[in-house]
This record gives structure tokens, C-alpha cells and sequence, in this order.
């Protein structure tokens, strides 16, 4: 039996429109609004690149040229009902369509007129603009589903009753609403006092004439002239009617300063001018924090890690601009790493009973007599539940010949992977105008590259790649290559820290490092020096040997690599690291 509670939220969901299509939800309060922030970023990016960025009232100091959502509208049950993600959704796409269609330019163009105006005479036209504008970009969408969204958001704002909007006559409030609900397909059984009905034809033939503006005018500024003249002859033709009529709501949505404007066209009723925010501080870092997993600003996830008070953080971001990397393959590497991995890797034990041949079950052996079907075959297949990961520093001290021979291992290693079925990732770090930039160079079957420059952040780069790591694999290992020691951002003890936490071992190679011991007091016991970038291949085959015969254990890896016969230790002092090459 179904309870009442849940018939109620299927025909909740029923009657709505976002109860079909948003099924990503939650039931923890930073983590429901983030998904719905998400929601509605996604809904004005399919309206136009023009439209700003969505974001909750009290999310940022600088919402300039933003689309600010009151949260009380949404905050309360969680997740979200689809009632009010519907009128949301309705509130940012009237807004992102005024927007796209540069409602503010056409504000612009009629600065002059409002400076030449009576108090009386300037409200009235700037209600006259406004309600324009609004049914003009509602036309823009006719036929479509976002239709539905803004007269769903039009209802709550409209407040019709017994299908009449007031009793009051010659109000020019009321003038403009009778004229926004006409101009609305949904407006059947409306009754117009007669005192309005002159005005109305006037106001008619504007919506008439706002309808065609789209199919006459090609650019958007041609449009916005036009929209602005229609305003003015409008208004030339209406002013003498209702100059002497009653203005119950004397508010003035633009003024000539152009950090006073008030074009904030999506308010529709709510306490647009209230101060404040009903957010905790708290609360916007959680949400922010859970941004991070589609937005290519990270930095949140950082400070959630290390602590908002953190001042060594520098902007970490995802860089998604790469170009392709032309690397040259050595097979025999490809080869001896791809019988590595078959050769170590655990196994995973599946038995076929029933058979007709192979070795022979006692325990059918009773099937002998009946159907000679009591023999079984046992496959030992190696289980893939590494998960290697590659960090690269790009800094521009990687440059040339360096950075050539990284992409030629990354792509032997790439090889050799996708051959045993093992998860690979390869990541590179670069700093750009002090923000630290992470990059994939593994895309599927494609391998990119980056052009290195800037300085190593690398601190913060290995936290980023560990936290990127699935969480399904047991066993996951993390090889940083670096140059050089960390100068920017984070210390480099944050990043090992976490990397301890998470059960991540982390290994990091310094290739041709001058200053060795000014690395090792960075690293500690997790780095391994070789003299140069042409030993990297090697020495990354025997990590990677070490790895999966020993099962992920750090220190014995670190020691069993330094034991190996094919490298020799120079430094044995463990609480500095060692310094390791290959023979020959």
C-alpha cells in the first residue's frame, strides 16, 4: 500500500515540471541547495552566454552583473519540492532573458527622456517600460517549455482573482496589470472596467507591434532602438489620458546614475530591498565546497581541507584548455610494463563446474554415470584494482627537453594501462598570474599536453589530485615527478598529510633536483632522487614493480626500491630521503 504522504509527492510531481527532470537531489541541507544552484546555472546557460552567473543572495560580495536568488524561496524542506524549483527556475529565466535581449540597453537609450520629465509623468512611463520589456522577452519563447515556466512565476505575481485584477478605477497601477495579463495568452474570462478600455487599445496595438520587433530586426541593437521608439510613441499617445490617474506603487525602476539603476526585473513582489542574508557563513562555504565538483574553481574544496583561515592558499582552478600531445611510444617499455602488471597483480579466482572436460570435481562425481559432466576448469584472472595516478609539474623550469621526455613516459604508461584495463590518470600543475592552474592529460584514449611556465605549487596540486581519486580502488598510488622544491602556495606537508589520511601512497621522484637536501626537508621519507630526466622510465617501472608486489605498504616500497639490484643508494639517512640512480 502506498502511504498518503506518498501520493501526495507523485501527484506533487505530477503537476510540476522540474519533478521530471531533476532527480539529482539530496537530503542534507548545503549539498540540496548546491544541486539546485546547479539546476538553475544550467537552465540561464542554455538561454545565452549573456545572461551572468546564478547565484544565493549573500554568496558573494561582488554580485554585479549577477542573477541573486533569494534562498528563503527554497530553504526549509529538503530536498527542494518541485513546486517552488518551478517558480525559481521561472524567476531566472525572465531575468536571463532580459539579459540576452538587453533590457538594460534599451534603459539606456531612454535616459534622456526621463530627464526631461514631470515626477508625475516619469513613473508612469518608466511602468510603461517596464511592463513592455517584460512582455516582449516573454514573447521571445512562445511555444516552448520555458513558456510554461514564466506564467507559472506570472500567476504568483499577478494575484487574479474571480478572474478580475481590482475595483479601483483609473489607477494606473491597475492599467499596467490589466495590460500584462491581456498581453498573456492565459487571460480568458477577464473583465475589463470600461474606465481602462481606451488605454488598453493603445497599449494593444504596442504589444502588437513589441510581437513584431524579433522578425523586422536582425541585431540586438537594432532591436533595442526600436523597442525604446515604440516606448516613446506609446507614451506620447497615453500621457493625456492617464496624466491625472492615481499611482499606488511610486517606485522608480531606473534613475540616470548607473550604479543607482534599479533594473532588477525578477523580484516579482518579494521584498526586493531587503537587507541581508539568511545564510551563515558556515553554510556558503558548504555549499561552495559542494560546487566544486562541477565548477573549475576548486579553491573551496582546498580551504574546506586545510581550513578558511588558511592565508598560504593561493586560487587553484581546473584548466580544460589543453593542446595535444604528440608523444613517441617505446614498445618495449609498453611491454615490459603491461607483463608487470598481469605478472603481480592479485588474482581473482572463478570456478566453471560442470564441464565435459578439464580437471576432475569430487564434487560431481556423481554426474559420471549420467551425463559425464563432472569435471571443472579454475581461471586466475588478475584484478586491476590499482589506481595509479600521475602528477606532473609543468613550472617553467620544465621546459624543452624535460618536458618531452615526461610525455613520452606518460604515454608508455598510458599504453601499457589501457592494454591490462587499470585506471590511469595523469595530472599537471602550472601557475598562471598567481592562480595555480591543474590540468588532465589523460582524456579516454587521448593524450594532451600543456605548455609549461609559472611556479610549483605543488602543495596544493597533490591534495587536488588525491582528492580526484576514486574512492572504489583499494589501492591507489600517487607518483608526483618534480624538478624542484615547492615556492608557492602550500606547503608540501599538507598534501602528504592528506595523502597519509586517505590511505594514499605517495611517492615523489625529484628528476635533476640541484638543491637535494632543501627537497627532502619539504618531502621527508615520500621522495626518491635520480640524476636525471632520462632515468625517469625506468625508475617509474620499478616503482610500479614494487607497488604490486607489495601491496601498497609505502615505506616497504620506498625501501625495496632503493634495495633493488638496479639502483644504487648514495644516501642512506632515511629522515632526508634517498638518492637513487640507475646502473648502466
Amino acid at each position: 500500500m502506498i502511504s498518503q504522504a506518498g501520493k501526495a509527492s507523485r501527484l506533487s510531481r505530477l503537476q510540476t515540471l522540474s519533478g521530471f527532470w531533476r532527480r539529482n537531489v539530496a537530503h542534507q541541507e548545503a549539498a540540496e541547495l548546491a544541486r539546485v544552484l546547479k539546476a538553475l546555472r544550467k537552465v540561464a546557460g542554455n538561454i545565452g552566454e549573456n545572461v551572468g552567473l546564478v547565484e544565493y543572495e549573500g554568496m558573494s560580495d561582488d554580485s554585479c552583473g549577477n542573477i541573486v536568488i533569494d534562498p528563503i524561496t527554497l530553504m526549509g524542506t529538503y530536498p527542494v519540492p518541485p513546486e517552488k524549483v518551478d517558480a525559481v527556475v521561472g524567476l531566472v529565466t525572465h531575468e536571463a532573458l532580459h539579459r540576452k535581449h538587453w533590457s538594460e540597453y534599451v534603459w539606456r537609450l531612454l535616459e534622456r527622456d526621463f530627464s526631461l520629465m514631470r515626477p508625475h509623468s516619469l513613473i508612469g512611463f518608466q511602468k510603461l517600460v517596464h511592463t513592455g520589456e517584460n512582455i516582449f522577452v516573454d514573447s521571445t519563447v512562445d511555444g516552448t517549455i520555458l513558456e510554461v515556466y514564466l506564467h507559472r512565476i506570472r500567476l504568483h505575481s499577478m494575484d487574479v482573482e474571480g478572474g478580475m485584477l481590482a475595483h479601483q478605477v483609473r489607477n494606473i497601477d491597475i492599467l499596467f496589470r490589466f495590460w500584462r495579463t491581456v498581453a498573456s495568452r492565459y487571460s480568458k474570462g477577464l473583465r475589463v472596467l470600461s474606465n481602462y478600455r481606451k488605454p488598453l487599445a493603445i497599449l494593444d496595438e504596442l504589444s502588437e507591434n513589441l510581437y513584431l520587433v524579433c522578425g523586422r530586426y536582425q541585431g540586438v541593437a537594432e532591436r533595442c532602438s526600436a523597442r525604446a521608439d515604440l516606448y516613446r510613441a506609446a507614451w506620447g499617445r497615453l500621457e493625456e489620458t492617464i496624466l491625472s490617474w492615481k499611482i499606488t506603487d511610486k517606485r522608480i525602476y531606473w534613475t540616470a546614475s548607473p550604479d543607482k539603476h534599479q533594473t532588477c526585473q525578477c523580484t516579482h513582489g518579494t521584498d526586493a530591498e531587503k537587507q541581508g542574508t539568511v545564510f551563515s557563513a558556515d553554510l556558503v562555504r558548504q555549499i561552495k565546497t559542494h560546487l566544486t565538483a562541477w565548477s573549475a574553481d576548486i579553491t573551496p574544496l582546498i580551504l574546506s581541507i586545510v581550513g578558511h583561515d588558511c592565508p598560504d592558499v593561493i586560487p587553484i582552478s581546473r584548466w580544460d584548455y589543453n593542446i595535444p600531445s604528440h608523444p613517441v611510444l617505446d614498445y618495449r617499455s609498453v611491454a615490459r610494463l603491461r607483463r608487470l602488471f598481469y605478472n603481480y597483480s592479485d588474482r581473482i579466482v572463478l570456478e566453471n563446474r560442470g564441464l565435459a572436460c578439464g580437471r576432475l570435481d569430487k564434487r560431481r562425481l556423481y554426474r559420471a554415470a549420467l551425463s559425464k559432466n563432472c569435471f571443472k576448469q579454475i581461471d586466475r584472472i588478475p584484478s586491476m584494482d590499482w589506481n595509479v595516478t600521475l602528477l606532473v609539474d609543468a613550472s617553467g623550469s620544465m621546459r624543452g627537453n624535460k618536458w618531452r621526455i615526461v610525455e613520452n613516459t606518460i604515454a608508455t604508461i598510458h599504453k601499457s594501462l589501457i592494454i591490462c584495463g587499470v585506471y590511469f590518470k595523469a595530472w599537471a600543475y602550472f601557475e598562471i598570474d598567481g592562480i595555480c592552474m591543474i590540468s588532465s592529460l589523460v582524456k579516454g584514449s587521448r593524450l594532451f599536453s600543456v605548455p609549461p611556465c609559472g611556479q610549483t605549487a605543488s602543495g596544493q596540486a597533490i591534495m587536488a589530485a588525491s582528492f580526484f581519486m576514486p574512492q572504489n580502488l583499494k589501492k591507489r598510488l600517487l607518483i608526483h615527478i618534480t624538478d624542484g622544491e615547492s615556492n608557492y602556495g602550500l606547503d608540501v606537508q599538507y598534501g602528504i598529510q592528506y595523502c597519509l589520511k586517505n590511505s594514499i601512497v605517495l611517492v615523489t621522484l625529484g628528476c635533476g633536483c640541484p638543491d637535494q637536501e632543501k627537497m627532502a626537508g619539504q618531502y621527508g621519507r615520500t621522495i626518491q632522487f635520480i640524476r636525471d630526466f632520462n632515468q625517469l622510465p625506468d625508475a617509474l617501472e620499478y616503482l610500479l614493480k614494487w607497488a604490486f608486489i607489495y601491496g601498497g605498504n609505502e615505506r616497504r616500497i620506498r625501501q625495496r626500491l632503493a634495495k633493488d639490484a638496479g639502483y644504487i643508494v648514495e644516501n642512506k639517512d632515511l629522515s632526508y630521503g634517498k638518492s637513487i640512480h640507475a646502473r648502466g
